[in-house]
This record gives C-alpha cells, sequence and structure tokens, in this order.
C-alpha cells in the first residue's frame, strides 16, 4: 500500500476482460472463446475433408463396398455405353418422365389399394406382378444389349473384360475380408 494513500497503477481491480495490467496497455492474444470457435472450426473442416477422401478412395473406381458383391446385373449395366444406359432407362420410366416418378406411382400404387375398404388382395396382387414384368422387362433389354456389346467383342477384349470383371470381385472381397475383421 503507498504511503500518500493513493492506490498504485498495478492494483487489482483490474478491468475485465484485460490482461491485468493497466488501462492504457494494449491487448495482446484473442479471447478464448475465439480460440475454441476456430479450434472446433478446423476440427470440423479436417473431418469433413476426411470423409470426403475415405468416400473417393473407397469408391473411386465405382465399385461399392456394401456387404454382397455386386451382382451380375449392377457390373454389366454399368459397363454399357452412356447412350444405351439412357435408352433403356428412358423405356423403363413409361409415361412417368423419370424412373424415381415411376417408382413413385408403383409405390402409391400399392399403398391406395392397401388403404382401400374392402381390400382387394387380388388387385394388390396383379399391381405387384405388373411391377414385377417391369422390372423382369428392364432386365432383360439390359442383357440383351450387353451381350450384343460383348458379342462384338474380340477374344482379347472379352478376356480383358472378364479379368476387369474378377478384379471387381476379388477387391469387393478383400475390402469385405477386411472390414469383417475389424481392420480398414
Amino acid at each position: 500500500m503507498s504511503t500518500d494513500g493513493q492506490t498504485p497503477a498495478s492494483s487489482n481491480t483490474a478491468r475485465p476482460g484485460s490482461s491485468g495490467g493497466g488501462a492504457d496497455e494494449p491487448r495482446t492474444g484473442m479471447r478464448l472463446w475465439l480460440k475454441v470457435l476456430l479450434a472446433v472450426s478446423l476440427a470440423t473442416n479436417l473431418a469433413v475433408a476426411g470423409l470426403a477422401i475415405g468416400a473417393f478412395m473407397r469408391w473411386h473406381d465405382g465399385s461399392h463396398p456394401g456387404k454382397r458383391p455386386p451382382s451380375v446385373g449392377s457390373m454389366i449395366f454399368r459397363d454399357l455405353d452412356r447412350e444405351t444406359r439412357t435408352e433403356l432407362h428412358r423405356r423403363a420410366e413409361g409415361d412417368h418422365g423419370s424412373y424415381g416418378a415411376r417408382r413413385r406411382a408403383e409405390g402409391e400404387a400399392v399403398i391406395a389399394i392397401l388403404r382401400g375398404v374392402p381390400f382387394d388382395a387380388r388387385q394388390l396382387a396383379r399391381v405387384l406382378e405388373q411391377q414385377a414384368d417391369n422390372r423382369r422387362a428392364f432386365q432383360i433389354s439390359v442383357q440383351q444389349a450387353w451381350i450384343a456389346q460383348v458379342e462384338a467383342m474380340t477374344a482379347d477384349e472379352r478376356a480383358r473384360y472378364a479379368e476387369r470383371m474378377r478384379e471387381m470381385l476379388r477387391r469387393h472381397a478383400e475390402w469385405h475380408k477386411a472390414h469383417r475383421s475389424g481392420k480398414p
């Protein structure tokens, strides 16, 4: 304590938020809440980047690391040229304008029958049978287009193509085995 009755400049009554020095001292450093906010933002950005890189590394070759190997149908459809796939999808859409719209319409048809009073099980069976016929017709058209494509290949091209399909199945099996055992 000073002898003249005045408080010293370095008293313990510092301004809130100050570093404890005098009122004229310049503030140095960031506030704690801003540091925390920046750390959280950086962590979030790194997590998103990690997810994006991981997804790219898993799916960059068109394979999907699901529990089952890709179906032959999905492999052959993916290998058709873009024009053929577009045409097959256009035909599968029917009058609905998009494949998704057709699928929604099929779902709505089933829901309408389920809500019907009295319930008409025969009509439900007919609608489901028609939907199965549509899926089967699409599958057959994909198979026919793919067979025509394979038929046009030379023996060497077919052998390389078969090896590519085998490699896709092998990669899937390795991924599944590693992930089932807990290894990344």
